[in-house]
This record gives C-alpha cells, structure tokens and sequence, in this order.
C-alpha cells in the first residue's frame, strides 16, 4: 500500500536532531535500512536539505545503489552567499538525480533575499531543474505574505497538537482556497511530546501544562500519544503531505502503524482548545537561545 500522505524526513540521516534523539546522527547502514523499509512500506516521498550535514550525499548513495527504489524528494535552498542555480546543482550532484521535484527556500528570510530572482529562475528552471517550488515557513505573518506568490505553489509549515489549527488554520484554509499545497512538519514538536518532563530545560517548563494536558487527553481517549498527533494531522483535508524523521525502523513501523487511526470529534474539539500565547515555545530553533 502507498501512504501517499507521508514524506519521510531525513535530518537525522545527517545530524544530531531532536530533543529527544539519544542515539544522534544514525549511521549510513541503518539509513539506508530504513529507505529500505519505507520504500518495501509505501513510502515514496523524502524531505532533506543541504544544510542537513551529507543528509543529502546518504540519499544519493542510497538512489545509486537502489535503482529501482526511486522516491520523490523535497530539498531547499540554504544559502543566501550562493547562487540558486549553483545550489541547485549542487543538490541534483549529492542526490545523484536530475531534477528535483519540490525545491523549497528553507527559510521565509532565504526567499526574501532571492526574491527578485525568482521569477526569471522559475521560468528559466521549472520543469528542466525541479518541477514545485515552495518555502518553509515558521509564523503565520510569512504565509500571509506567500498566500498570492504566482511562484509559490507549495509551503511547508509546522503543525501539530500544540502549534495547532487554533493558531495555523484560518491561514492554512486560506492557503487551500488558493490552490496552494501545505505540507506540515514538527508532528512531535521533535519529540517533546514524548520527553520525560521532569527532565524538560529551564526555558520549556512553561510547556509543563500542555503536555500534562495532552497526556490526560490520551488517558481519557484510551489513545496513545503517536495515534493522537497523526490522528490530529489525518482530520484536515487542507494538508497535503505529513513529514516525520525517524530513529529506527522501530519508529518507522509505530508511525506508520498510528496513520490509520480517526480521532473522535470530541478529542479534535479539546485540542483545538490548546492555545499557547508564548510563540516562541513552538519554534525549536529559539529554544536554545530562550
């Protein structure tokens, strides 16, 4: 069966990720075991990006040494010091392919300062180097800047139990209306949902009540946390793709296990009641700086 939803993430195949990843950057070996799975499990779509130390290179090696285990990729642009069509090149080498399907700026602000570029790259690229262009967005203010982008077709965003439709969904139904696609990252908030949370740092304790809440949530419902964040994700028709990153094929076969799962309304209805007014909260790359 394809899960035709999903897109693995592959930070982990290249870096140290997550706040609650013990094992760090995995090996070769076992990336390359969990491709295996995915692919031999209906997964077909792959996240990475240049910036995701040899995330990329791993890939490649894997794509050459598989060939008939073709996936579909999204990959960005990072940097703001080298021209676009240099990265992209750089990414179609590592990646050992010849175009990229969905190319995304990493960042709102690395979109901002190609910007004047865009146009004469996409009419230029689209289709020959990559075929979607989109960008990876953190706030709501950015989507609402993206929601018109005749160049944009594609914004990957967080989403999930706490950064939830309370705070995401009027943009995220605006962005639908326009025929533009969302792909939602950060299902577990990099693994804080499951952290013991005696051991949460200083500056996360505020996230002590919400968590608390959510595991009452699973208490109630009888339904473990994993089913209820991709349970969450699965009741929205405005979401075009989910990506996870996994440890293990441990975790590849749980979350795939926890896709299938419905919510009932009622558990829906008290998430979207989770509202946290400190922002900064829900965006991993301030945590350590709070």
């Amino acid at each position: 069966m394809i899960n035709s939803k999903i897109i693995l993430g592959t930070a982990q195949f290249g870096m140290d990720y997550g706040i609650n990843n013990n094992s760090g950057k995995i090996t070769k070996l076992k990336a390359f075991d969990i491709l295996n799975y995915a692919f031999l499990n209906g997964v077909k779509e792959l996240d990475t990006a240049s910036s995701y130390g040899d995330s990329e290179k791993v890939i490649g090696e894997y794509l050459n040494s598989h060939p008939k285990n073709g996936f579909i990729i999204t990959t960005k642009i990072s940097d703001i010091n080298v021209s676009l069509e240099k990265q992209v090149y750089n990414s179609l080498e590592n990646l050992k392919i010849e175009k990229i399907d969905k190319l995304l700026f990493h960042s709102y602000d690395v979109y901002k300062h190609f910007e004047k570029e865009v146009k004469d790259f996409h009419q230029k690229f689209k289709g020959e180097l990559f075929d979607e262009l989109g960008v990876s967005i953190y706030t709501n203010c950015e989507i609402k800047k993206l929601i018109y982008d005749p160049f944009i077709n594609r914004i990957q965003s967080p989403f999930n139990i706490l950064d939830n439709y309370s705070k995401r969904g009027t943009y995220f139904e605006k962005l639908y209306l326009n025929e533009k696609k969302v792909d939602v990252r950060s299902v577990f908030l990099q693994g804080i949902f499951f952290k013991d949370i005696s051991d949460l740092q200083y500056n996360l304790r505020p996230l002590k009540k919400y968590l608390d809440f959510i595991r009452e949530l699973s208490n109630e419902f009888n339904i473990d946390i994993n089913s209820i964040a991709f349970g969450y994700l699965n009741s929205f028709d405005f979401i075009d793709r989910i990506i996870f990153g996994v440890d293990s094929i441990e975790q590849l076969k749980k979350n795939l296990k926890s896709l299938s799962i419905k919510l009932p309304k009622d558990l829906l209805k008290k998430i979207n009641t989770i509202e946290i007014k400190e922002e900064e909260l829900l965006n991993p790359s301030l945590w350590r700086i709070l």
